[in-house]
């Protein structure tokens, strides 16, 4: 006899992401500050076309007394070389870009809300609305290193094909930039 096929993944993920939508609606961004910041380069970053990545996560923390959530949006940014001979397998970066930013939500009721959705919240609207200044700090550094301007693509929500085990995901990889 053919079992039936129960999919439990959907329904875990869409019940993360109503928790998430749940906090979502209860709070008031009041501020985004820069937190941490590192670039490194090597002579060759000037020459060739580049490919560039950026993965980003997330940390939460919510303080129930002040009413306050916190999440800490960090981003990585690495761009590589095109070379036409692979020496090996793993590129070194020519361009690595990091940064913190730390923003700061208000909220007034907390009845209902859980963890999961605090960290549904913090990889969604966390990485959305730091975003922007993530777009700033990457080109504003890039020319500051002496490297042709790059603006970074808008920040799209996608739905995720699987469930994940950390809140760090790939962003976008390996995006042809200009000469």
């Amino acid at each position: 006899m053919a079992k039936k096929k129960v999919k439990t993944n959907v329904v875990k993920r869409e019940n993360k992401i109503k928790a998430g939508l749940l906090v979502s609606d209860r709070v008031e961004l009041k501020d985004v500050r820069l937190i941490g910041s590192k670039c490194d380069q090597i002579p060759e970053a000037t020459l060739g076309k580049k490919t560039f990545a950026i993965d980003h996560s997330t940390e939460v923390q919510v303080d129930r007394k002040s009413g306050y959530i916190i999440v800490i949006a960090k981003f990585h940014f690495k761009a590589f070389a095109e070379s036409k001979v692979a020496k090996s397998k793993v590129q070194k970066p020519v361009v690595v870009i990091e940064a913190s930013f730390l923003l700061a939500y208000k909220i007034e009721n907390f009845e209902g809300l859980t963890q999961e959705g605090f960290e549904q919240f913090a990889n969604l609207n966390g990485i959305y609305n730091a975003w922007p200044y993530w777009r700033e700090f990457v080109q504003n550094t890039i020319v500051r290193m002496g490297l042709p301007s790059l603006s970074i693509p808008v920040f799209r929500i996608v739905e995720p094909a699987e469930e994940k085990v950390s809140s760090q995901e790939k962003v976008s990889k390996k995006i042809v930039s200009k000469k």
